[in-house]
């Protein structure tokens, strides 16, 4: 709840300074953010960053799939029926048609 409270009164105090500052300031911010944005040493951290994080996650999935892998193994050794007929569709030991191919 303490969270929520803070949160609105963030936001409510930014909408009114905001609101009290006006286009012109708000331009200026967003001029200041792009020339930011577009320092080459911003630019470089930023893409180290991301390399970075695509190893991450990449190390993360790898070791995800590695243990769900083992584990759907087991539980699929566990519960996969064992082959009774003949083809692969029989279900009974003599399979559902008798030799001569014919049910009955």
């Amino acid at each position: 709840m303490r969270t929520k409270v803070t949160f609105l009164a963030g936001f409510a105090t930014g909408y009114v300074m905001g609101s009290r500052a006006g286009r012109a300031r708000y331009e200026q911010i967003r001029e200041a953010a792009r020339t930011f944005a577009s320092n080459p040493a911003v630019q470089s951290t930023a893409n180290q960053i991301q390399h970075q994080a695509n190893d991450v996650l990449a190390t993360a999935k790898d070791k995800a799939a590695d243990k769900l892998g083992d584990k759907w193994h087991d539980k699929w050794q566990e519960k996969k029926p064992a082959r009774m007929g003949h083809g692969p569709d029989d279900m009974t030991p003599g399979g559902i048609a008798g030799s001569n191919g014919q049910m009955g």
